[in-house]
């Protein structure tokens, strides 16, 4: 990709981000004067400049890692909105009011932010630690809270409902974040079986169980959470593939506590390995031979308090992500190892 394609793409990205949430204040705008159907064609056309601005973004490859996006954003938030001539102050009361408000959403998102940057010069992720493991986004301000859903905004005063949560992993978002189409998301379970072996049977045992941290997971306990995972996973389908009808398939028990106490660590990196992979079979044969509509088969799921409806395809594109997710995690623990054990391609 040359210059010129990379700054058509940039600017695409720009381009779409500023419509996005333009075309949004517009359609609010139009629901309040009464124009329906503007907003739904406003709507509509926000949602497809969205997509296409972030297939830009993707089709650049000139993207910041994650960890250069939070210090990127931490220099933004901490840059107070320049006001124009007699803007917010000729507002008086109201336009301090509007400021205040801003000022400490800014200062609460600042906090969060500069506390995953920390985490992050120390660690792969962000530590629950150090970030809450549940944030909650409030729609009426934009202020951040962190653990429980609060009642009302200690902000805005938005009540409960309007507040939007952002947990550790998903099954579903409303961008549809990593999204996957059926075979996608099979050819992706396919695989994971060889790769998981390959790298558990070419690392040290001790490596395997070595914590990065006393709250953090080792290897061998990753490995034993995706067992887990995918038996929840055949456990949840098989119930969606019983009835016609949305089936909750809420847990008692929430997905990344499933491998506590049940001896994963102590295990083998073979016998995890055999384990993931007769798990992981056992799956493909329930869901490889899926016709499309079973895939828009609907479940309801309680995360965080909070009931969400899901498809089969998002549970399916939750595993797949999941595993290549955690199959990353592993490599980075067992890194230096498997760079002297794994021959280069």
């Amino acid at each position: 990709m040359d210059a010129k394609q990379r700054r058509r793409l940039a600017t695409e990205v720009r381009k779409g981000s500023q419509a996005y949430v333009r075309n949004l204040v517009a359609a609010e705008a139009a629901v309040q004067r009464g124009q329906f159907n503007v907003a739904k064609v406003l709507r509509a056309a926000a949602h497809a400049q969205r997509v296409l601005a972030m297939e830009a973004a993707r089709l650049s490859r000139s993207n910041r890692p994650p960890a250069a996006v939070l210090r990127l954003l931490l220099g933004e938030v901490a840059e107070a909105p320049r006001r124009g001539k007699g803007g917010a102050t000729a507002q008086g009361a109201a336009g301090r009011a509007e400021r205040e408000r801003a000022a400490s959403v800014r200062s609460r998102l600042r906090g969060i932010l500069q506390r995953s940057v920390d985490s992050l010069e120390r660690h792969p992720d962000v530590l629950e630690s150090d970030v809450a493991q549940h944030l909650w986004g409030c729609y009426g301000c934009g202020a951040i809270v962190e653990g429980e859903r609060p009642d009302a905004c200690a902000v805005c005063g938005a009540l409960s409902p309007e507040f939007e949560w952002f947990g550790p992993f998903y099954s579903a978002t409303p961008e549809h974040l990593g999204q996957l189409r059926p075979d996608a998301t099979l050819a992706t379970l396919e695989r994971m079986p060889n790769e998981l072996s390959r790298i558990l049977s070419r690392t040290d045992d001790l490596v395997l169980r070595r914590k990065p941290s006393p709250t953090e997971w080792c290897a061998k306990e990753i490995a034993g959470h995706m067992v887990e995972t995918n038996l929840l996973f055949f456990r949840r389908v098989s119930a969606m593939l019983a009835t016609e009808g949305p089936v909750d398939i809420t847990t008692p028990v929430p997905p990344w506590k499933l491998q506590e106490g049940k001896g994963y660590e102590t295990l083998s990196g073979s016998e995890l390995a055999d384990r993931f992979s007769r798990a992981r079979a056992e799956t493909l044969s329930l869901v490889q031979h899926l016709k499309a509509a079973d895939w828009t088969r609907r479940a309801i799921n309680r995360t965080a308090g909070q009931y969400m409806t899901v498809s089969l395809l998002d549970l399916g594109t939750w595993l797949a992500n999941h595993d290549m997710g955690h199959l990353a995690q592993i490599r980075r623990l067992c890194g230096a190892e498997l760079a002297i054990s794994m021959p280069r391609r």
